[in-house]
């Protein structure tokens, strides 16, 4: 099997959780990695494609999207997948609706593979955004004592291992 994953990452989020699915699947196929900016070839001859990003300012990567939206007739005529990284992953379904394109059938589904808030991978103007995300979610308990145990966003290995087990599926029918 021939699988295609095509990622949009700005801070490498996206970049770790295609780089997982790819380790959980080959020894089952031949997986080829294209973030988005590089050019990826068109879905076209391979058996399956995975598509996704992260999510920056509530907005998918243009570059992304216009993939998607080029390719948008094969990779619903195929076994495909979407997925989306986001921090504030409570927002997915909204992000599905507004980011990824309705004319596209994904038959393996839209997946969230979770997200990072992590100051020390990032820079600039992103390091401080990252700090104010964190700290919006580590303030929503008026319990200042419970601050220890709210969990911070992170890649989701049991979601991009289901995703795995799916795809490995499609080699046995």
């Amino acid at each position: 099997m021939k699988l295609l994953i095509v990622y949009a990452t700005k801070n490498g989020v996206s970049k770790r959780a295609c780089e997982m699915l790819a380790e959980k699947l080959a020894s089952h196929a031949t997986v080829e990695l294209y973030d988005v900016k590089n050019d990826p070839p068109s879905p076209d001859g391979y058996d399956a494609c995975v598509v996704g990003g992260s999510i920056r300012m509530t907005k998918l990567s243009k570059k992304l999207k216009a993939y998607l939206r080029a390719n948008a007739k094969t990779l619903s005529n195929m076994p495909s997948a979407a997925f989306i990284c986001c921090g504030l992953t409570n927002d997915f379904e909204d992000y599905v609706v507004t980011e990824i394109p309705k004319d596209i059938k994904f038959s393996l589904g839209v997946h969230c593979f979770g997200g990072e808030l992590k100051t020390d991978r990032v820079r600039g103007m992103d390091k401080i955004l990252t700090y104010f995300m964190r700290q919006s979610i580590l303030t929503q308990d008026p319990d200042k004592s419970n601050r220890d145990m709210i969990e911070l966003p992170e890649i989701f290995p049991d979601t991009i291992h289901a995703l795995a087990e799916r795809i490995r599926r499609l080699k046995q029918i």
